[in-house]
């Protein structure tokens, strides 16, 4: 789920949320280290490529520019850099200079935000053996609460949702409407979070998550499956559906098209939501 980016300006320093919603707040000073010895243990910050392009930028240690290392990341690439301090990461999004602070041992992506812009998010995971579909951007809930009303969801469908995050939209459709779920990511910590929200709502006996890579899944007991995934995720994700989902199966999408399904679209609207943004909900029947 993908970040709207914030507005940037040059030189200007801004830290990225340890949180998981890929939020960005600015930051007067890089935060020191607390005292003792886990703090100072190096942990790995990674950076990933997920655009077309080589990225130029320059890295070094907060606070300690003298100590600049240049580098070009390959498209697809993943740096690693272990460290127990932040770190700063210099580079041109298209438009301006940026400069963004990175927490150590967090994971980060240069990707496109609106056309050829690049920008910085959190939520590359840094792993070779799992494709990284989106950062984590929580959908507000009057959305989630439209994109399964416009699925017609009921206690007859099972749902899944790729990309789970903290697991709402699966928790809302089992204790809303009945409906069994699973929620799929590749990112252990938001599994373990849904599994608590789960329980919180009480629904965890209608519902599983799941931490794999969601292009090596069997969905084909699925009836609903809702995506919030960037646009070129949303087109590697659609031979999965194409040959996994029986003919009636509704795929609901937050903000981004399916590629090459406009045929199959069945539905579009817009919404305005809580966080002042508006969010474009599109229902597809397969």
């Amino acid at each position: 789920m993908r970040q709207r980016s914030a507005v940037l300006w040059p030189a200007l320093v801004l830290l990225l949320a340890a949180a998981p919603a890929c939020a960005r707040r600015q930051a007067d000073a890089p935060a020191a280290p607390a005292a003792g010895a886990e703090s100072l243990r190096p942990r790995e910050t990674t950076v990933r490529n997920v655009t077309a392009h080589p990225i130029g930028y320059r890295i070094y240690p907060a606070g300690r520019p003298e100590a600049v290392e240049t580098r070009e990341i390959a498209p697809g690439a993943v740096d690693r850099f272990p460290t127990a301090v932040a770190l700063e990461v210099e580079f041109n999004t298209g438009r301006k200079d940026a400069t963004y602070a990175l927490d150590p041992g967090s994971p980060y992506s240069f990707r496109y935000d609106e056309g050829e812009t690049i920008d910085l998010f959190l939520g590359s995971h840094g792993r070779a053996d799992a494709v990284d579909l989106a950062p984590w951007v929580p959908t507000p809930q009057a959305v989630v609460d439209r994109m399964l009303e416009l699925a017609g969801v009921t206690d007859k469908d099972v749902l899944y949702d790729i990309g789970c995050g903290d697991g709402r939209i699966v928790i809302t459709a089992a204790r809303r409407y009945g409906a069994r779920g699973v929620g799929i990511d590749i990112d252990k910590s938001q599994i373990e979070a849904s599994e608590r929200n789960a329980a919180a709502a009480g629904v965890e006996r209608q519902v599983k998550f799941v931490d794999m890579d969601a292009t090596k899944a069997d969905i084909s007991e699925a009836t609903v499956v809702t995506l919030y995934l960037l646009p070129e995720s949303n087109a590697l994700m659609r031979p999965l559906l194409e040959a996994q989902l029986r003919p009636g199966s509704r795929v609901v999408c937050h903000n981004y098209v399916i590629p090459g399904w406009e045929a199959k679209q069945a539905q579009a609207e817009t919404m305005d939501a809580d966080d002042g943004d508006k969010h474009h909900i599109y229902l597809y029947i397969r």
